[in-house]
């Protein structure tokens, strides 16, 4: 088990905050000569589900959920059993070498089955993410999150092989020492091969999208939990007319200095973080809202933001709740410049605990606990507790007004590669990833370098510009060339902050 321990510390160390993205080349070499060597189930299944839980824990703990984390790693142990199941059917030495051939196709297979299937992605601590800040980050160009994963677990297998053959020179064998000798040369090779064709595919990312036609000036807006605080006055969301004219006031108070900011810059689409003025207004409708999308709610709100894109002669993109045939919605609202409503997306890929809750009325028994204790901490308006806080899971589409053909990811949706990925096959020219990230007690820096370094690996792989922005989180924009331009959320007194540039499309 010491093996088990060592390549934890190793892989903590390599994920951010610390970020020593070169021990991601040796963290899982450990663990690897584990799994080569233990030939009992139980102490498969046990030292992988240690491994599992102590890297999630140090490297996501800010996510700790103990039934979600135990679910998942669940998922992953396909990698143990197939293991096992190899050694029970052929002799040592065949085993040993069709493990290490194996070995990265069944580990991007577990990371696979575990990211795409548990209750929680966990695509933020997959090996290749490790990379997503390093030279080696344009791997990603020819293959995404799997290709940089595969390079790493490749890479470890073989320092791996190195370290068996070296243990085994005591019969000092030529047969040994070629291996040994082979299996390093091929590792300098592989690693210097990867690095030139990652900054040769960067350049070429670059090249690329510097050679784009149109440009599309953004303004991308974050603000911090104290923006909207004056809300606080108010018992919910159910605005009588006397407090739906005070709301009114508050939300016209709220957008005066955004507009100040911007009047005078020619913006083409402003996007505002999701849930930057957090409230519902129920049985609160806008005419146009209600004709077009059915949308029940919210029209304090619509009215708002209508008048702001048309002040600013600026398309706007807007996250909210919005109550859709008595169902609710995580919804993006794209504004025209004139303030129509032109196209809505309902987030399809909803969170557990805050917006859904699939075990009915069964919670584990901590939660009990944590309501009466910190009922403000956790949970609290959302599905685990109120099943009338759940939200629906919309279809997966793209936003279009004028020439701008997008993607709007919702918080946790950047998460999901392969929803990004298809956002580009249905004609998206951007991705928008908007978030709020107030749930986070502990871990917020940590959390959003974990989520740059996927972000980037997106933006990469799939040549698209990536925008950013949201409720307690950076704004900017990563470059098809893994470039990022971010600015602070924290502005002083003002609660916000807005980042303008623009970004190349065809």
């Amino acid at each position: 088990m010491l093996l088990v321990f060592l390549s934890v510390i190793l892989g903590i160390l390599a994920f951010p905050p610390f970020g020593l993205y070169p021990l991601g080349l040796i963290f899982l070499v450990p663990f690897f000569i584990f799994l080569i060597r233990e030939k009992k189930l139980f102490k498969l299944l046990w030292g992988t589900f240690i491994f599992k839980f102590l890297l999630s824990l140090g490297a996501a703990f800010f996510a700790f959920e103990p039934f979600i984390f135990f679910f998942s790693i669940l998922v992953f142990l396909v990698l143990p059993l197939s293991i096992f199941f190899i050694k029970r059917g052929l002799n040592l030495r065949t085993s040993v070498v069709l493990i290490l051939i194996l070995l990265p196709f069944l580990w991007i297979l577990g990371e696979h089955l575990q990211a795409r299937y548990s209750l929680l992605p966990t695509y933020l601590i997959t090996a290749g993410n490790i990379f997503g800040s390093s030279p080696f980050l344009g791997l990603a160009g020819v293959g995404g999150l799997t290709g940089l994963t595969f390079f790493a677990v490749l890479v470890n297998t073989l320092i791996a092989v190195v370290v068996l053959q070296f243990q085994s020179l005591g019969s000092r064998t030529s047969r040994n020492y070629a291996i040994l000798g082979g299996s390093t040369s091929l590792i300098l090779i592989i690693i210097f091969g990867s690095y030139l064709i990652s900054q040769i595919q960067l350049q070429k990312n670059e090249i690329l999208y510097q050679k784009l036609p149109a440009e599309v000036n953004i303004a991308l807006l974050s603000n911090n939990e104290q923006f909207d605080q004056e809300f606080n006055i108010f018992k919910n969301d159910a605005f009588p007319p006397e407090e739906k004219i005070r709301a009114e006031i508050i939300i016209n108070n709220l957008l005066e200095p955004i507009k100040t900011e911007l009047v005078d810059k020619q913006i083409d689409l402003l996007i505002l973080p999701e849930d930057m003025i957090d409230i519902e207004s129920w049985k609160d409708i806008d005419e146009e809202a209600k004709s077009k999308f059915k949308i029940e709610n919210a029209g304090i709100l619509i009215k708002a933001y209508r008048r702001l894109a048309e002040e600013l002669n600026a398309n706007l993109a807007a996250t909210l709740t919005t109550v859709q045939n008595n169902k609710r919605y995580n919804s993006t609202i794209l504004f025209s410049r004139q303030g129509e409503l032109a196209d809505i997306y309902n987030k399809s890929n909803l969170t557990i605990l805050g917006e859904y809750w699939p075990f009915g009325n069964w919670r584990p028994f901590y939660y009990t606990l944590i309501q009466k204790i910190a009922p403000d901490k956790i949970g609290q308006g959302g599905a685990v507790f109120n099943k009338e806080y759940a939200y629906q899971p919309g279809q997966e589409k793209i936003l279009r007004t004028e020439n701008l053909i997008f993607g709007s990811a919702i918080c946790s949706e950047i998460q999901y590669p392969w929803q990004i990925q298809r956002f580009k096959k249905m004609g998206a020219k951007f991705i928008s990833h908007t978030a709020t990230n107030r749930w986070l007690v502990l871990g917020s820096k940590n959390f959003r370098e974990l989520t740059n370094n996927l972000r980037k690996i997106e933006a990469v792989w799939l040549q698209l510009p990536i925008l950013i922005n949201g409720r307690q989180e950076m704004a900017g924009v990563i470059t098809p060339d893994g470039k990022m331009d971010l600015v602070n959320f924290e502005n002083g007194d003002k609660n916000f902050r807005i980042f303008t540039g623009e970004i190349r499309t065809n």
